[in-house]
């Protein structure tokens, strides 16, 4: 569980976020939606420590993530995978090296090891026998899948993903939502996903969050958001999906 208490921060006199309260389960997929600008990128990065936030706490389980020491942040952050929406794999390390590097860098494991644990990672998201490949070598959605193996390497208890559909046609986008979902459920974890895809949220929305205008405007989830009386999220929803259906017919 992580749960965000009464967060705001403002940049040059500006407020990006406003009291913000929240609270992601454990064992659920936690979609957080809004337009571009409303705050959903800042509030991820006070979340992670990546951005102090100007008052408010942050909690990881029982731990405050805010008034932890350097060492104390650092410990919370090896039980944290990122999914990042470029991917963000090194062009030249092999597929096993790429999932392989943060095992090397933050566990104790021995190289045997560390090879079983890639060789589980890569298998859990059905890329079985690839592993001295290159991500040039493999197609966006294999390179997304990689991703999704390395964030999952430490066995983290939480999982944050930034746009994990961006640039993928809609077959390979429900092939990496049933995984999140599925590896999220498995292991139990606190999964944070930042999205625009109206598809993820009515697949895998079991708590979907909507941050409008740096605040936070509707809590619910995939069943609820089709008949809110909310204006502005109903408002997005449209908006969204009329923008999908137009860039598909673009095609």
């Amino acid at each position: 569980m992580i749960k965000i208490e009464n967060v705001s921060k403002a940049f040059n006199g500006e407020q990006i976020l406003s009291n913000i309260n929240i609270t992601y389960e454990r064992g659920k997929t936690n979609l957080i939606i809004g337009a571009s600008g409303s705050g959903k990128s800042v509030l991820t990065k006070c979340t992670v420590g990546l951005i102090k936030p100007d008052s408010g706490k942050v909690f990881f389980d029982d731990r405050e993530f805010t008034s932890l020491n350097t060492q104390e942040r650092q410990e919370v952050r090896t039980e944290i995978g990122m999914l990042f929406q470029g991917n963000a794999l090194f062009d030249s390390l092999t597929i096993e090296q790429n999932v392989m590097f943060p095992l090397q860098m933050h566990s104790s494991m021995n190289a045997e090891e560390m090879k079983e644990r890639v060789d589980f990672c890569l298998k859990r998201v059905q890329l079985e026998g690839v592993n001295h490949k290159y991500p040039a070598e493999i197609s966006g959605g294999m390179q997304k899948r990689v991703a999704l193996a390395r964030a999952i390497a430490m066995k983290p208890k939480y999982l944050f993903c930034d746009e994990p559909n961006s640039g993928l046609d809609p077959q390979t986008s429900i092939v990496i939502d049933q995984l999140i979902s599925e590896i999220t459920k498995e292991n139990d974890m606190t999964t944070i996903i930042v999205t625009h895809d109206m598809n993820s949220v009515m697949e895998i929305g079991e708590k979907v969050i909507f941050i409008h205008k740096g605040k936070k405007w509707w809590e619910g989830d995939s069943e609820t958001i089709l008949t809110t009386d909310n204006q502005e999220l109903s408002d997005f929803v449209f908006a969204s999906s009329v923008m999908k259906r137009l860039a598909r017919s673009s095609k």
